[in-house]
């Protein structure tokens, strides 16, 4: 019987976690990037208002550039230029007013150090 009612309450959570109508900032990929800006970036979540409204998206103090809602799911930025070996919170902010922060979700990296930079970037030259 505790089994069955176990097994009960985590199939509960789990439908209402993947049923759940909240918006919400999740992660964004590559967390890295070179202090002269200009990747691209993926920041995903749930429940994005796409076709709907308009996002921008700060690193720190700097405004990201090219900002599209792909899907409910996904935004692409190009991330924006900081400050050498640095980690920025990044900022999402829908036009309703919402607005969502990953804290020190981004780290800037000397792209002048090729052994650190490709070992984020995963290449292993």
């Amino acid at each position: 019987m505790r089994k069955l009612l176990w097994s009960a309450a985590l199939t509960m959570c789990v439908a209402t976690q993947a049923c759940s109508t909240e918006t919400a900032v999740l992660s964004i990929d590559p967390p890295q990037g070179t202090y002269s800006g200009g990747e691209d970036i993926l920041i995903k979540g749930r429940n994005f208002p796409a076709g709907r409204g308009g996002v921008s998206v700060m690193f720190g103090r700097r405004a990201a550039t090219n900002v599209i809602i792909d899907s409910s799911s996904a935004i692409h930025v190009t991330s924006p230029a900081g400050d050498r070996n640095t980690k920025a919170d990044v900022v999402v902010m829908f036009d309703d007013g919402r607005s969502y922060q990953l804290k020190d979700a981004f780290q800037y990296l000397d792209a002048t150090d090729n052994t650190k930079v490709m070992k984020h970037f995963g290449n292993k030259k």
